[in-house]
Parts: structure tokens; sequence; C-alpha cells
């Protein structure tokens, strides 16, 4: 019995620790749908990690393409 408990909270403790670790990833990728040259003109702001909003996830997608390194979204919304 004191065995399955100790087992259930080294169990827990792994459990909670896996939860964290994705802590440092500090955005998301954006992901490019639009397979033209253009976005549409839809305002749906995001804010990359270099602090810039951009209008819509394309458009920061648009601008990742020129980039050697891409800029990921920080949150949905202005910066």
């Amino acid at each position: 019995m004191k065995v399955t408990g100790i087992l259930l909270l080294i169990a827990l403790a792994l459990m909670s620790f896996s939860g964290n670790a994705r802590a440092d990833v500090t955005g998301r990728k954006a992901v490019c749908t639009n397979k033209l040259s253009g976005c549409p003109r839809i305002y749906n702001p995001v804010c990359g990690t270099n602090g810039i909003t951009y209008t819509n996830e394309c458009e920061l997608c648009m601008e990742n393409k020129k980039r050697q390194i891409p800029v990921l979204i920080k949150k949905d919304g202005r910066c």
C-alpha cells in the first residue's frame, strides 16, 4: 500500500513537471494558408515576438517569407 502511494506521488510529480516543458516558448508559428502573393484585408491583429502589431496572421506570415529568422505570434490582438 505504501509503495503504491509513493509511486502515485512520483507519477503526479512527473506529470506536473511535464506540463511546464513548453513554458520557455514565447510564441506560436504563423500559419500561411494563402497560396497567392497577397493577404485578405481582414483586421484580426496579432502581436509578433518582435513587438510589432501585424494586421493579421497572413501579413506576419508574408513578412516571415522575407526574413532569415521568422517572427512568432506572441499573442492575438495588438501589442
